[in-house]
């Protein structure tokens, strides 16, 4: 597969990486990050925890599910419930891990945990940071931010396909 696997950039983030596929001539390049992990929260009541958060790259806020990366120590369900914590000041009651891939497969190399969690409540202790702020919706609401192109994390909108396929609930 690959040929001459070079370290074209790094960061403490992510790196870069060069290689020839078999029979070409041109360079591949590929990004290496650590794996992740994206879940959507659900209230008991059913409505959306999502976050804003300030995306220096764009500019501008987002609107995005909780997610990030997982330490060299953790385990993706740890990773989950720690981002989930860190970013939102949420915790919930059950959680089900929905899928595993890679949302980017022409670039990346990074594997993703896809979770669905039920019974979030946020956490009274939560103090929020500032420049990510938990922000509720009801399934209609995210629906309509979906519809006007407002959700900015549009690669992860299949995990809600896989919480329907595999358990049955549309959140949306």
């Amino acid at each position: 597969m690959d040929t001459d696997l070079q370290t074209v950039f790094s960061t403490p983030w992510f790196s870069i990486q060069s290689f020839l596929s078999e029979g070409e001539v041109e360079p591949y390049y590929r990004f290496n990050m650590p794996r992740g992990v994206v879940i959507v929260p659900v209230t008991p009541d059913g409505n959306l925890v999502l976050i804003s958060q300030y995306r220096p790259v764009l500019g501008r806020w987002t609107l995005e599910f909780p997610a990030g990366g997982i330490d060299h120590d953790e385990s993706p369900s740890d990773a989950m419930a720690r981002e989930l914590f860190e970013e939102t000041g949420y915790r919930c009651d059950s959680i089900d891990l929905v899928g595993q891939g890679i949302l980017r497969v022409d670039r990346e190399d990074a594997e993703n945990y896809f979770f669905v969690g039920r019974g979030a409540r946020l956490d009274p202790a939560f103090s929020p940071s500032e420049n990510i702020e938990p922000k509720v919706f009801t399934p209609q609401e995210f629906r309509t931010l979906v519809m006007e192109n407002k959700f900015d994390h549009i690669a992860a909108l299949p995990i809600l396909l896989l919480v329907q396929y595999k358990l049955g609930i549309v959140l949306a």
